[in-house]
């Protein structure tokens, strides 16, 4: 994609100005931020077991960093070249919703690698050695009602300006 982009900003007429390749590349990010939060929706995705949520967030921080990197390397490229105008763009418009985003399916991931020790430390093993079964299906619901107040929140966590009450 960023090669093509790149591509675009030498042969093209119209996308060959700062003013105008913006844009394009905020849709971009835009769309990437778009896609990562209906795949991670905070309200849902822990009722999926934790190999998939890890899975899932994994990716998604993974696909919103490469953004960046790719960014950057097609940015080194062009001024290694030397030939062409210099690719230099407001990184606040292009990466700072999806830095914040992959930071965010980070927190998630985090979440989830939690609830997963927590359900090794209680599992069969432990039903078994205490004999008391019970016991350890109760404590093992409250782990599971950990995670009901990020499931809840009332605002959108991957919106920058809920930054603060995401954090708290």
């Amino acid at each position: 994609l960023m090669n093509a982009l790149r591509m675009v900003w030498i042969i093209s007429r119209h996308y060959n100005r700062d003013e105008r390749m913006v844009p394009l590349m905020e849709r971009i990010a835009w769309e990437l931020a778009e896609r990562v939060a209906r795949v991670i929706n905070i309200r849902t995705i822990f009722k999926e077991k934790t190999e998939q949520v890890k899975s899932r967030t994994s990716e998604a921080k993974k696909t919103l960093e490469l953004w960046k990197e790719c960014y950057f390397d097609v940015r080194a490229k062009i001024e290694a070249s030397g030939r062409d105008s210099r690719w230099e763009f407001d990184r606040k418009k292009l990466f700072e919703r999806t830095d914040y985003m992959a930071s965010i399916c980070q927190d998630i991931y985090d979440i989830a690698q939690v609830l997963e020790e927590f359900y090794n430390i209680f599992g069969p093993e432990l039903k078994a050695v205490t004999g008391d079964p019970k016991r350890i299906e109760d404590v093992l619901k409250r782990v599971d009602g950990l995670v009901e107040p990020v499931e809840e929140v009332s605002f959108d966590p991957f919106g920058l300006r809920y930054q603060n009450q995401w954090k708290a």
